[in-house]
């Protein structure tokens, strides 16, 4: 028979930090992946419209997104416009331009999901300019579209 020498030291072995590094670097990049990051700072003023029934759009779609109000900054004028990513446009006809360059990157079943989110002021767009957006993106085939909107509080029903 063999004989079994006995450890008389019997401590633990200390925790090795060797791969620590690595689940650190893997947790940031994990972070980095699911977090989305602030699209565009908004250049023009908008204060959104309340409804009763409202649905939270998916953040994992692809979604396109027009503001429209009147301009913090008077070099862009003091009347309606609108805001597509950074850019403050006077007019209309460069939705066309803003759709198309949103879809280049995209694949053709991403573009049929995709969704245009208006976002107008409630106070200072009126409806002949909501027509107008709707109208250039019916010439782009940019039909999914969803107006943005707060949840109406209790009291104001």
């Amino acid at each position: 028979m063999s004989k079994f020498r006995q450890n008389k030291s019997k401590e633990m072995p200390g925790v090795s930090t060797a791969s620590l590094p690595d689940i650190v670097f893997t947790v940031l990049a994990f972070f980095v992946v699911v977090s989305s990051m602030k699209q565009s700072d908004l250049k023009v003023e908008v204060t959104k419209p309340s409804g009763k029934e409202i649905i939270q759009l998916d953040k994992n779609e692809a979604i396109d997104y027009i503001n429209a109000g009147i301009p913090k900054n008077t070099a862009f004028g003091t009347t309606a416009r609108l805001q597509l990513d950074d850019k403050v446009v006077p007019d209309f006809l460069e939705i066309r331009e803003f759709i198309e360059l949103k879809r280049r990157p995209r694949t053709p079943l991403a573009n049929d999901k995709a969704t245009v989110s208006i976002k107008a002021d409630k106070d200072d767009v009126d409806m002949d300019i909501i027509d107008k957006i709707e109208n250039e993106l019916r010439e782009v085939e940019a039909l999914r579209i969803n107006y943005s909107t707060q949840k109406e509080s209790k009291g104001n029903n």
